[in-house]
């Protein structure tokens, strides 16, 4: 007797299942009672049908006569007339549009919300009396994510991350007064919002426990970074830069430029068009140093060293201190490349390692270093292990001495 054709309905519950247990097929198997084998059966057809993915979506993937994998995009292969590939082409299936405007209007609203605040005007102050740089790296803040206690032994909300922010900056300049700071360097993005859009998921689609709407999480982060930064020019002229990342790819950019707005009236805060910009790394030059930052999800931290000697190479024979900070891990890591290569920190749970430095010329090569974040593990990454020393991290750099002190505020 043949094996009756797979019903939709059977289909989607077999998605619903793999969903609900994380993608781990044998979770689901057992949840269902079937075998893991008819389970990835069930899941291949209900793809194939386009049952994952949305109404829109599945309505052009059936006027296009495409099966739901196909409808997802992939890549085309391109020949010359003589029959050899020369290349590849990347492709996607037509975007909902109801979807689309749904999510434009959202963002259409937060900006409306913002359009009758009346930007400050500041008044110049004192120039400092010193001459090193301090760098204010509030790093992968998450803006957003929900830590409940009961699952992972921390509390975690929007109220924590904006006090975390504000108190955090407040004392890391305490902290850094005495080494004679000139100016800051404050680094925006890196994950300040924990989502991207008002579905609670990142920028790539991945869904996150989230506390509030996107629109409580865009004004909380205004809210932090305005208050920050005026404590900060309390103490010295600051330059903003902004660090694109994944959780938050779209919606940190717009936010960047909303405080890069706010302080247009204040003449000792600098936001340049390149400083603002969605480009992943950039650069700051500071008398001899060098720095670079980015985010830590994109370009391989193997190829940072050769990325700056190229993209930065106007400055390099003048820069003998040179430097990159990097995000995304949560957790500090320090490393020299170039000529030589070696550790010098890292956290473990529980525990920092510090490694014997080799004895290197700093000129010769670059200082990698790994920010840490004030935010707690949620309940994905405290199942998995990934517990992190939450703290925010400032840098004092002097013009010619390169790198001379860092200070951190535990929480």
């Amino acid at each position: 007797m043949p094996t009756p054709p797979l019903s939709n309905e059977l289909a989607i519950e077999a998605l619903e299942a793999l969903n609900r247990n994380d993608g781990k097929f044998h979770l689901a198997a057992i949840e269902l009672g079937l075998n893991a084998n008819t389970l990835h059966a069930r899941v291949k057809k209900a793809k194939e049908r386009g049952l994952h993915l949305s109404e829109g979506a599945q309505s052009a993937m059936r006027d296009a006569g495409l099966n739901g994998s196909e409808a997802k995009g992939g890549w085309i292969h391109n020949y010359n007339d003589a029959g050899n590939k020369v290349g590849t082409t990347r492709w996607s299936a037509p975007v909902d549009e109801a979807e689309t405007n749904k999510f434009l209007d959202t963002i259409r609203g937060a900006i409306d919300d913002l359009k009758n605040d009346d930007f400050p005007t500041y008044e110049p102050r004192d120039k400092p009396d010193g001459e090193c740089l301090l760098v204010i790296d509030l790093a992968d803040v998450h803006i957003g994510k929900l830590c409940v206690e009961t699952e992972t032994g921390y509390t975690y909300s929007r109220d924590i991350a904006v006090r975390r922010m504000v108190e955090g900056t407040r004392e890391l300049i305490r902290k850094a007064s005495g080494m004679g700071i000139g100016r800051i360097l404050f680094v925006l993005g890196n994950d300040i919002l924990h989502v991207d859009g008002p579905r609670s998921t990142t920028t790539s689609g991945t869904y996150q426990d989230s506390h509030g709407t996107i629109h409580q999480m865009y004004r909380d982060a205004v809210a932090g970074y305005v208050k920050a930064i005026e404590i900060a020019r309390l103490t010295a002229p600051v330059d903003l830069i902004f660090c694109p990342s994944n959780h938050d790819w779209l919606m940190g950019w717009c936010l960047a430029r909303e405080v890069g707005a706010w302080f247009r009236n204040a003449p000792d805060v600098t936001a340049t068009e390149y400083n603002l910009s969605e480009t992943h790394r950039k650069y700051y030059r500071f008398q001899d140093n060098l720095i670079g930052v980015t985010h830590g999800d994109g370009a391989k931290e193997a190829d940072l060293y050769p990325l700056m000697m190229t993209e930065a190479r106007a400055h390099i024979s003048e820069c003998s201190h040179r430097y990159w900070y990097v995000h995304h891990l949560h957790h500090k890591i320090r490393k020299q490349a170039g000529v030589t290569s070696h550790k010098r920190e890292k956290d473990h749970i529980g525990m920092t390692m510090m490694h014997n430095a080799v004895r290197s010329s700093e000129g010769d090569n670059v200082q990698i270093e790994y920010v840490r974040s004030p935010s707690p593990p949620d309940g994905w990454h405290h199942r998995n292990g990934y517990i992190n020393r939450q703290a925010v991290e400032c840098f004092v750099h002097h013009p010619y001495d390169g790198q001379d002190g860092r200070f951190t505020v535990w929480f």
